[in-house]
């Protein structure tokens, strides 16, 4: 959960902040949609939001370290931060496309009513898994920026 620690707090909405960028820029692509500031900034909103929800609502690195520790025992191995990644990224990937899907696909009033459902489902399918890849590889970063900052920050 984020308000364990003020350095958990930092690390988390710096990784929010840039794996939504990361995330909506891949969505653009993906979606096909233009790479404008408007739909890049309005899917990052979207995804920064929802990983700082998931975040507050779910202890979800809680969960992949007892997890991982009962695959893995030594915490400082590559084999581990691989492993402990992929829960995390699984939560917050599901989260995120079925949240952003929704949002674009059921609040268009190009597609008709009675068919949104279906594209909805269609589109989270479609989404889902490249969405998967870019958020396990983009966590390691935007962790990585977030552990950064809260370290250069610590003692303000």
């Amino acid at each position: 959960m984020m308000f364990k620690s003020h350095f958990g707090e930092t690390v988390t909405v710096v990784l929010a902040i840039l794996m939504g960028f990361i995330m909506a820029f891949a969505a653009v692509i993906a979606g096909h949609l233009a790479v404008n500031f408007s739909n890049v900034f309005k899917i990052w909103a979207m995804i920064t939001l929802v990983i700082l929800l998931a975040s507050i609502l779910m202890p979800y690195k809680d969960w992949s370290a007892r997890l991982t520790g009962t695959v893995v025992h030594n915490k400082e191995s590559i084999l581990y931060k691989i492993v402990d990644n992929i829960l995390p990224s699984l939560i917050l990937n599901t989260c995120n496309t079925v949240v952003v899907s929704g949002a674009n696909i059921l609040y268009n009033e190009a597609i008709p009513a009675e068919a949104q459902m279906g594209a909805w489902m269609e589109g989270i399918i479609h989404d889902w898994p490249i969405m998967f890849v870019v958020s396990y590889f983009a966590a390691f970063l935007a962790e990585a920026a977030g552990i950064w900052v809260a370290e250069h920050n610590e003692s303000r």
